[in-house]
């Protein structure tokens, strides 16, 4: 039997490479209830989720994630390729908003057809969270990554001149073969297989009894005019590869800045990150040609009001020290909670409809705001330090404002903060 005919083995639960080409041929759809299950968990359903938090009385921060703005951002996403269906990027922890709440957000959209991250842990959380579409995990593993990832039913990525007799030994234990994802270096030589030396290398994998090759994919450097040169190599391979019958499986290539750039690249999928979390890419005319939203909120309960006299102060080093009686705020936030110091003296906070510049300090746990000659905040005001209710907490504004990078400020988020899908 050829390699994509294979069968799993009896009660084998698996995604499969026809499972996954059927994402690229419009059944997407299916797939947000009925697709790749984990062993062990019935189709669809979800593990038991934690206590939630009670953030109707909540002092302490947490991170809002809306789903609405994903949906508009998943949606835009889709229009650029053409319809075609979303390998949505949710890696490192969701680029620091929580891969269990992002992902199982991203996957119930019937646009997207699957997940992609870049670590073992990120996959199994997902999975343990309820997300069933296919997952790809784009890494290399040892032999145990490799069979843990099969065994949650998750794609791993190969790219090692060795990975042939790993795959063989993983499939040997697992009884039936693995699905993997095959990612080819066209050039920008960080991960993957040298396309120069790719041929006999693929060969051996779709030949072999222990691989179901799933998919086949490269990345790009973003130079646009070198762009075009790596999707010359990366097409002169897949041709090779399709004169001879050997299966690639999903094809992908284009993330975020390729969606924009290059739609020669589009393939049967798109795999875009930073435009589904609201960012775009550089170049001219980008923001023209889609809409992107902010995806979160991060968010706080004042917890103390006090008055200032002239001659008092407030904070570390006596940070702040008003000329005027005038009244601060405390918030129980700080930097070690994703919210940046130089925020001080730069930035402002929301609370109840109106901006409050942050004057008195932000320390590891903690941030102080001038209120004013007012007392116009009580104990208990929510606080929205970032998000998308005004222009001047923009998570891009508040990166300008500190100097930081858009993924340097989302990727500084707390783990530990719990994230609340509104």
């Amino acid at each position: 039997m050829k390699p994509h005919e294979r069968q799993p083995a009896s009660g084998a639960g698996r995604c499969s490479r026809r499972r996954f080409l059927g994402i690229a041929g419009g059944a997407v759809g299916a797939l947000a209830t009925g697709g790749c299950s984990s062993p062990g968990q019935p189709r669809g359903s979800s593990m038991a989720p934690a206590p939630a938090a009670d953030f109707s009385t909540r002092f302490d921060p947490w991170i809002e994630i809306d789903r609405a703005a994903y949906r508009h951002n998943v949606r835009e996403a889709a229009r650029l390729a053409g319809g075609r269906p979303i390998l949505a990027v949710v890696k490192n922890n969701a680029y620091g908003l929580g891969d269990r709440a992002v992902g199982s957000v991203l996957a119930g959209f019937p646009e997207v057809g699957g997940i992609a991250c870049v670590r073992v842990e990120e996959a199994v959380a997902m999975r343990d969270a309820g997300v069933t579409k296919p997952i790809v995990v784009m890494a290399e593993g040892s032999e145990d990554e490799i069979e843990t990832l099969a065994r949650h039913d998750a794609l791993p990525s190969v790219w090692l001149d060795d990975a042939p007799r790993r795959l063989e030994r993983v499939a040997s234990r697992l009884g039936r073969p693995v699905p993997v994802q095959l990612f080819v270096d066209t050039g920008m030589n960080r991960e993957g297989m040298p396309y120069r030396r790719a041929r006999p290398w693929i060969e051996r994998l779709a030949s072999s009894d222990a691989v179901d090759v799933n998919g086949t994919y490269t990345m790009f450097s973003h130079d646009i005019e070198f762009d075009r040169v790596q999707l010359g190599r990366f097409e002169e391979l897949l041709g090779w590869a399709r004169d001879r019958g050997l299966p690639l499986g999903t094809v992908h290539a284009a993330p975020t800045f390729e969606l924009f750039h290059l739609p020669e690249a589009h393939y049967d999928m798109v795999r875009p990150g930073n435009a589904l979390f609201g960012n775009h890419p550089s170049g001219e005319g980008v923001r023209e040609r889609a809409e992107l939203k902010p995806v979160f909120r991060l968010r706080a309960r004042v917890v103390r009001v006090e008055r200032l006299e002239p001659g008092e102060s407030a904070g570390f080093y006596r940070n702040y020290e008003p000329e005027e009686t005038t009244w601060v705020a405390l918030l129980p936030i700080g930097r070690t909670d994703g919210y940046p110091s130089a925020a001080n003296g730069t930035c402002e906070v929301l609370v109840n409809g109106r901006l409050y510049p942050v004057r008195g300090g932000v320390n590891s746990a903690h941030a102080i705001l001038d209120i004013g000659a007012e007392k116009t905040v009580e104990v208990g005001d929510v606080a929205t330090l970032i998000g998308p209710d005004h222009p001047a907490i923009l998570p891009h504004a508040i990166a300008e404002r500190t100097g930081m990078g858009f993924l340097a400020l989302i990727q500084g988020m707390n783990q530990r903060l719990p994230r609340r899908v509104v």
